[in-house]
């Protein structure tokens, strides 16, 4: 089995590399955590008589931890349905579904081990830097000076944790994604009756914690609901989308982008593929609509009871929030690198129909513009319902003292990101032909 799984890694290595950028990010932030958690314990003398800083280096492991385990799965459907064909001619042979879940886990044990090595050693450095950063906003008097150096425990620990996540990540979701021979009717319906009731479950709480705000409580216990409706808007996105999106993506095709080229072919390359379209839009909406939340909440309510609220919304962003929000970029880098790999055959048939380089880019252009757009309109339109709610809360304040820059703000910058690594990752493959080719 050891055999077969470094054969088939070798064989299809190229696509295995596809995945590295979220195994890079989730190592990096990970690397920094471990790290500066073995250098704090051994500078524990420096730390006499002042507050433990050892967990603000642990919440990115927990939180990244998670985070990866769930971000794997969209990769790991994506790699399953590359090797559908190989993987079929296994099964046909006599291996069972644990084998090749088996075998997924073990590739992806061998990429992030190589990765996760590399990614420590470049997390050295920035250990360091997020501790001064850090220093910056505790001061000296909590985060005093300290020597920060290479730890080997560190390194095995970040590359056996990433390894050995990955492997078992691999293997649950493989053992999920492949489906069993026999397979029933009733089992499909029985399916969708369960997603069905846990749609409604969740609703049906949203719809209580909304009606709780609107009842005789403090402003802190209704910021503390808003916080809950932010949590279940982002679960409630994942069991809609890619509807959701997909509607949208109709309705700006009828209203804006109604007669270009690229816009046409980049609708329907979009409608085509709904898994990358859920994978990559579901996130980034939660992401945005957290940081926006978690923001307009700190700057509206919370700044009236504390006066150092600007610096704790920072400090609790970074260590918090920071460490999702990145491997969830890594994970776009990865989706669009895979989905790039798996549209080769749709590349050679326009190719066959004479489309050039140029317009191929503006098509990936198109889709690109195409996401981010019913991105940022989706996230815009729960985070003005979020500050329609904070406004709510604030009993007496006038529109004009509200602070509005959590709701443009972090839509306008996290979407900016998105596009730049869309079209970058999607088109790169045909400017470098453009490239070479001019040359």
């Amino acid at each position: 089995m050891l055999k077969l799984i470094q054969y088939q890694f070798q064989h299809n290595k190229k696509q295995w590399l596809g995945i590295s950028p979220v195994i890079f990010v989730s190592s990096l932030v990970i690397g920094l955590a471990i790290n500066g958690y073995i250098n704090v314990d051994i500078n524990s003398q420096a730390f006499a008589g002042l507050p433990d800083p050892k967990p603000i280096f642990m919440f990115p492991v927990v939180f990244g931890g998670i985070t990866l385990f769930f971000a794997i799965s969209t990769l790991i459907s994506m790699l399953i349905e590359m090797f559908k064909d190989d993987y079929t001619l296994l099964a046909v042979l006599g291996a069972s579904r644990f084998q090749l879940s088996f075998l997924v886990g073990g590739q992806l044990f061998i990429i992030s081990s190589l990765v996760s090595f590399v990614a420590y050693l470049c997390s050295i450095p920035i250990t360091s830097t997020y501790y001064y950063f850090l220093q910056y906003f505790f001061g000296k008097n909590v985060l005093p000076d300290i020597q920060f150096q290479m730890s080997l425990l560190g390194c095995v620990v970040t590359v056996l944790l990433i390894s050995l996540l990955a492997f078992f990540s691999g293997c649950y979701y493989t053992f999920k994604g492949i489906k069993e021979k026999n397979t029933t009717k009733f089992k499909h319906i029985l399916s969708i009756m369960i997603k069905g009731s846990l749609l409604c479950t969740l609703i049906m709480i949203w719809g209580a914690l909304f009606y709780q705000i609107f009842q005789d409580n403090t402003i802190l216990m209704r910021a503390q609901l808003i916080f809950n409706i932010v949590i279940l808007d982002i679960v409630i996105i994942y069991q809609v989308s890619p509807y959701l999106q997909i509607l949208f993506i109709k309705l700006f095709s009828k209203l804006i982008f109604r007669s270009k080229f690229m816009f046409i072919s980049s609708k329907w390359n979009l409608l085509f593929r709904k898994p990358y379209i859920k994978s990559v839009s579901a996130a980034i909406i939660g992401a945005i609509l957290l940081i926006s939340s978690f923001q307009m909440i700190s700057q509206n309510i919370l700044a009236q009871f504390q006066n150092n609220s600007d610096l704790e919304m920072k400090v609790s962003f970074i260590v918090y929030v920071g460490t999702p929000i990145l491997i969830v970029l890594g994970n776009i880098i990865s989706i669009a690198f895979l989905s790039s790999y798996q549209e080769k055959s749709e590349i050679n048939q326009f190719e066959i129909l004479g489309v050039s380089n140029y317009q191929m880019i503006m098509v990936k252009l198109g889709e690109s513009l195409f996401l981010t757009i019913v991105v940022a309109a989706i996230s815009l339109l729960l985070t003005i319902k979020i500050l329609a709610l904070i406004y709510y809360s604030l009993n007496g304040v006038s529109l004009k003292e509200l602070n509005y820059s959590g709701l443009i703000f972090s839509n306008i910058t996290v979407s900016t990101i998105l596009f730049v690594l869309l079209f970058l990752t999607k088109s790169f493959y045909f400017i470098y032909k453009t490239n070479k080719n001019n040359c």
